[in-house]
């Protein structure tokens, strides 16, 4: 029969005769903390990239070394493996793969539909307002000097705007992942040592892909693609003995020390803007592994440590991501791809009405909160509308369909 797994997308359960020694994975229920935390980290996308914001100092990236950019690619590589690696084992591989390059190519779409959108949005604003700072901050000048080759720079990636690195990123990692797919359930330690070399091969060579009108990707795909494989491998192997060594108490509290001394450090880090109290050659030397552009080390232990503690303390059941107030993050993490496009254009927005209008705290806060609460809408109408969808083709399936379907529950 036909069946929804844990991101909405049917895929086809052959039955007994498709078990494996990997039939462990997750088949039954959905993690809301995969949600939740997805949820999360797009709200403070949007918190984040708008410049100037203070209430920025309450999200992840001014209390850790890592954002919500990490949390988010870490999730993703997580979801695939289960969505995906559950379909390759229920339906081929063959068709699971196919489900991953359509999923790129609507991400794709979704990009360049988003990139026209923004670059219409600081065009528009800059002109209307007569401010060109809108135009060179956001680096959407070569678009309006030769819109023929930023256009055509733009479907082949290579033309990134302000906050539209994330998507390209995803594309590329999930093309990877297509690639590895047939293989991950049994050579996942191959495939962790290969993205390992890699990782490490970016950082002393400098590999990159590049962008124009100069530069390279703010988001190396090279180096990001590790956090990308462990949160794979970590979704293939969900439940089973091989993530046995996460409870162990000497690696947790290990993480946890790590962890204390990184809030402490950035907290160091952040009051030095203000209140010169860190000797400069300290922050150069912390800072020289803490590029983001190649993920630096620190940024993806500090993860890797945030992740291990939160995965303790917040387990499935948790009111954490259980309670009614929690429902609305939830549901943005639900529909992580229209939540993250709304976001971005929302972000701009915020900045725009900022510099304009006023750049007062009040403001700053009615911008900041209006911007999520417009999010938290567009999340409740799509779980809706997603919920009609499914009453309704209920309501017509056929009782053929609907015997067959009571037969293979």
């Amino acid at each position: 029969m036909w069946t929804e797994d844990t991101q909405g997308i049917k895929i086809r359960d052959k039955g007994p005769s498709a078990a494996t020694p990997e039939r462990h994975m997750n088949t039954t229920t959905r993690d809301l903390r995969l949600d939740f935390f997805r949820g999360l980290s797009l709200l403070f996308i949007f918190v984040d990239h708008i410049p100037g914001n203070a209430f920025s100092y309450v999200t992840l990236a001014n209390l850790v070394f890592n954002d919500a950019a990490e949390v988010f690619v870490f999730i993703s590589g997580y979801t695939a493996a289960i969505v995906f690696g559950r379909m390759a084992l229920r339906s081929g591989t063959t068709f699971a793969v196919v489900q991953v390059l359509s999923r790129c190519w609507t991400l794709y779409v979704a990009h360049i539909f988003l990139f026209v959108l923004f670059t219409a949005q600081v065009a528009y604003t800059a002109e209307k307002f007569a401010n060109p700072m809108f135009v060179d901050e956001m680096k959407v000048a070569a678009f309006l000097d030769e819109p023929h080759v930023a256009i055509t720079k733009a479907l082949l990636l290579q033309f990134q705007p302000m906050f539209m690195g994330i998507l390209p990123l995803y594309i590329v990692l999930l093309l990877g992942f297509a690639a590895v797919l047939p293989v991950i359930h049994r050579r996942g330690t191959v495939i962790i040592t290969a993205s390992a070399i890699l990782y490490a091969a970016t950082l002393l060579f400098e590999l990159n892909l590049p962008a124009y009108p100069d530069g390279h990707w703010f988001h190396n795909p090279f180096a990001w693609q590790i956090l990308f494989v462990i949160g794979a491998l970590c979704g293939i192997h969900a439940g089973s003995d091989r993530l046995s060594f996460l409870g162990d108490k000497r690696l947790f509290a290990a993480a946890a020390i790590f962890l204390t001394v990184s809030i402490v450090t950035k907290l160091l880090l952040t009051l030095d803007n203000f209140v010169d109290i860190v000797p400069a050659v300290v922050v150069e030397g912390i800072w020289l592994f803490l590029d983001k552009t190649s993920l630096g080390p620190l940024r993806l232990l500090n993860f890797l440590a945030l992740a291990a503690v939160v995965v303790r303390f917040v387990p499935p059941d948790s009111p954490v991501v259980n309670a009614t107030a929690s429902r609305a993050i939830v549901r943005c993490g639900q529909h992580s791809l229209y939540i993250f496009c709304l976001g971005i254009l929302l972000s701009y927005l915020g900045h725009f009405i900022l510099t304009e209008i006023d750049h007062s705290l009040v403001l700053q806060f009615t911008v900041s909160a209006g911007g999520v609460l417009v999010m938290f809408a567009a999340a409740a109408f799509l779980s809706w509308a997603r919920a009609q969808g499914r009453a309704t083709a209920a309501a017509h399936a056929s009782p053929e369909t609907k015997i067959a379907r009571q037969g293979g529950e």
